[in-house]
């Protein structure tokens, strides 16, 4: 390690590699023997000279190592940043050309477009032209043509030849017309809106005039012929129609239902003379109902009549009346949306039977019963009944407001609604 014959590499033996570093150290031969297998040193002073320069030839080596391994990793790390930079740029400079090269293709489509519509515009502009003038070239032509026949052939017809043959023609053309009519006339059925075509166009407004007055004297006749009760029915079943179609469900089901009035046949049974002898000749409908009790929401049957100037809920086993309500005094009816029979009859406060609040009845005729008090009121007042149709509203209690909410449940049974007070401002009525 001392000696450079014999550091970093000796071939020869240990004994010889020993004299050849001690001679170029150049001590004495007195200091140093050489036995067999180890050196006599004489002095302390040399061996302590041997372990300096040892110590001193170590650290320079762990410099040099160190130099060394230091310049290695800064080689390696600085190849290593050389090849990732020339790495990032190629992918960056490919990039900007990707971008480049993406932004000239858009320009130039750009400009393609522009300049393909220019000459499509160009050309389009040319043949519009060229239309233009053939058509002026056609009709100019068309009048010269005309002009020369009509002065060729003016000496072989006298004035408004021309026009008297074209009205002669169409008077021909309308007589047919309604001869073909007369003997095609569609059936005299009022549902049948059936009506043949005009076989000219001239003849549409009028076609469609006649057919119109043809199907109102088709229900002029059909009302002629029908006797007065029927013709209150069909009203009736007009006003039913305006108060409840595209309103409520049940209002389909009744179409095929007559409206009866008298449900409970007052005249032949002599059980109701008291009722009968109430309602006297201005009954309107007589019909069994369902009062729903204001306390627990519970239902009791009632006989109703309705008759021209009251509304009477009578007791059906006494058959005697419980409640007589003016007409006056019924201020509104609310019912709801689906198919039941669900109404409340809003009474006014001022009036004697308002005083206990509103009624809430459950009718298996609901349609005609408000049909018919429509009417009433609208032959009484001139004013017709307000109608609410609505699946929440509000009541009017002797003890305060409660508000009543409508819901369709599979709970609910066919026969009717089932109502459920929720507190004491609150009812739930249940129908199917």
């Amino acid at each position: 390690m001392l000696s450079p014959r014999t550091w970093p590499r000796w071939a020869g033996s240990d004994r010889e590699g020993a004299e050849v570093l001690l001679a170029d150290l150049a001590y004495p031969d007195e200091e140093l023997a050489f036995g067999c297998t180890k050196i006599f040193i004489r002095s302390p002073r040399t061996l302590f000279d041997l372990e300096r320069r040892r110590q001193e030839r170590v650290a320079q080596l762990v410099t040099l190592i160190q130099k060394t391994f230091r310049g290695w990793r800064c080689r390696t790390r600085y190849q290593l940043m050389r090849k990732s930079q020339i790495l990032i740029s190629a992918w960056f400079r490919g990039y900007m050309q990707k971008n480049r090269y993406k932004q000239m293709k858009r320009s130039a489509l750009i400009l393609q477009a522009y300049a393909r519509g220019w000459k499509s515009r160009r050309l389009l502009r040319e043949l519009k032209a060229q239309c233009r003038r053939h058509a002026a070239a056609t009709t100019i032509a068309a009048h010269w043509r005309g002009y020369q026949v009509r002065r060729r052939y003016r000496r072989y017809f006298r004035t408004g030849a021309s026009t008297c043959l074209a009205n002669f023609i169409y008077r021909r053309l309308v007589c047919r017309y309604l001869v073909g009519l007369a003997k095609n006339l569609p059936p005299l059925s009022v549902t049948d809106q059936t009506w043949p075509p005009a076989p000219y166009k001239f003849l549409d407004d009028a076609n469609q005039e006649l057919k119109s007055i043809f199907y109102r004297w088709k229900c002029k006749k059909y009302r002629d012929q029908l006797t007065p009760s029927r013709q209150a029915q069909l009203q009736a079943k007009l006003c039913a129609s305006e108060l409840f179609r595209d309103k409520k469900s049940l209002y389909s089901k009744s179409l095929q239902q007559p409206f009866r009035s008298d449900y409970l046949g007052l005249k032949q049974n002599p059980k109701y003379q008291k009722l009968h002898a109430v309602a006297k000749d201005k009954l309107v409908m007589a019909d069994t109902v369902r009062k729903v009790n204001r306390a627990n929401g519970k239902t009791v049957p009632r006989l109703l009549l309705l008759t021209t100037e009251h509304l009477v809920l009578a007791d059906p086993k006494a058959a005697q009346p419980k409640t007589v309500i003016s007409l006056s005094d019924i201020r509104s009816v609310s019912v709801t949306r689906f198919s039941d029979g669900f109404l409340v009859l809003h009474l006014k406060e001022v009036s004697t039977v308002g005083a206990k609040g509103d009624f809430l009845l459950v009718s298996d005729h609901l349609i005609e019963l408000v049909t018919r008090l429509h009417q009433t009121l609208e032959a009484a007042k001139g004013q017709g009944l307000s109608l609410h149709i609505t699946d929440k509203f509000s009541t009017r209690f002797q003890k305060g407001d409660m508000s009543v909410t409508v819901v369709e449940s599979p709970k609910a049974s066919t026969d009717g609604p089932i109502c459920k007070k929720k507190g004491s401002h609150k009812m739930e009525i249940l129908v199917h």
